[in-house]
């Protein structure tokens, strides 16, 4: 595996993927000084990421492709914790990190940054540890929300929820791209593969997306998904 510096445009890394909260507030020279340290690596599709050592990144940006991270459980195999999509950062978890893997999920490129060089680089720079900071709270957030998700919510509530975070994390594509199979959404959701399987047919039975392929969910009515979720109040009848 060889790392490589990556030549970063002056803008954004797309319209669909704007700048990761990591660099949010940084001037173009800031960014440039953050260029020239970092480095690009390709991962191959079920190639983990390093977890200790020179390699083990401290902070990474997903570029193209997606990462999982999976956890060992008691039995001796493995549970899907998260995902990351491309054009999302992610930061050390401390000790929870180093229970769990971080896979490439197809072709993968990360840009990746080291304990040392990101000290460096927050030294030049100190808005960049603020954003860590806030990176890290957001990351909690979400664990939050997931923890709610799988406590309090029915199987159409959750399978609803989780189609709208992908959707709104993926840049509200014309597709959403699910990289992982249906038994591990129902990892994800707390729920069977089967009950996965019956409550996304349900959703594109009564029109609310449409699935050309079994990895790809075209969301048909956003509003109608999103009152499905259980987060959003109720519409008072006229």
């Amino acid at each position: 595996m060889t790392a490589m510096i990556h030549p970063w445009p002056d803008h954004d890394l797309s319209p669909v993927h704007p700048r990761p909260a990591l660099f949010h507030g940084l001037s173009k020279a800031q960014m440039r000084h953050i260029r020239r340290p970092v480095a690009t690596v390709p991962y191959r599709d079920g190639e983990p990421l390093p977890r200790s050592g020179a390699d083990a990144p401290f902070v990474g940006l997903v570029l193209s492709g997606a990462l999982r991270e999976d956890r060992a459980t008691p039995e001796g195999g493995t549970h899907l914790l998260a995902l990351t999509f491309a054009g999302e950062a992610f930061a050390p978890q401390g000790c929870d990190r180093a229970k769990g893997t971080l896979t490439a999920i197809g072709e993968t490129e990360v840009l990746t940054c080291d304990h040392a060089t990101f000290e460096h680089l927050a030294i030049a720079i100190p808005r960049l540890r603020l954003n860590l900071l806030h990176l890290v709270q957001d990351q909690l957030a979400q664990a939050q929300y997931w923890q709610l998700l799988l406590g309090r919510k029915t199987a159409h509530e959750r399978i609803a929820s989780m189609l709208r975070c992908f959707y709104q994390r993926q840049g509200q594509p014309d597709e959403i791209h699910l990289a992982v199979n249906r038994a591990d959404l129902g990892q994800l959701t707390g729920l069977t593969l089967e009950t996965v399987s019956r409550q996304m047919r349900a959703l594109e039975k009564a029109g609310l997306i449409a699935m050309p392929q079994p990895s790809r969910v075209r969301i048909r009515d956003l509003n109608a998904l999103t009152d499905l979720t259980g987060d959003a109040p109720k519409r008072r009848a006229a």
